[in-house]
Formats: C-alpha cells, structure tokens, sequence
C-alpha cells in the first residue's frame, strides 16, 4: 500500500504539546492520533449499528440464565 503526505497547518500550543509527547517522530503520532480516531469512530457506527439491530430484534431473556452460568464457570 503506498502511503500519501498530509500537510495540516496546527498552533504553535498543538506543535509544543505534540513535540512533548512525541519528540522522535511527529508524523507517527499524528498518524497513529488519525488511525486511533478513525477506530474509535468504526467502534461507534458498529455499536449504534448493534443497538438498532437489537431494537428492531430484541432477543429477550430467555436464555440469560445460561449466559450468566457460563460467565460464572468461565471466571473460575
């Protein structure tokens, strides 16, 4: 996969704290700051995707007892 530049213009507060944070490699912090951004948003748009899908399809009760005894078996 070929990787591309992004110019982005941030304040001198922004390149201070990013220098403090990341003083060998700015790019890899902003690029893993993007990367980390982009994961949390897909985390987001799944579980809402997960939310509705229950909504529409609740699954009731019935078989939480048999979870809540695995769980139980499984933290010995």
């Amino acid at each position: 996969m070929k990787n591309n530049n992004l110019q982005v213009r941030i304040s001198p507060e922004v390149e201070e704290e990013i220098e403090r944070l990341a003083p060998k490699s700015r790019s890899a912090f902003v690029r893993e700051a993007i990367e980390e951004k982009i994961r949390r948003d897909q985390d987001l748009h799944r579980e809402a995707e997960w939310i509705k899908a229950l909504s529409q399809n609740p699954e009731g009760t019935d078989g939480a007892d048999d979870w809540l005894k695995a769980e139980a078996w499984g933290s010995r």
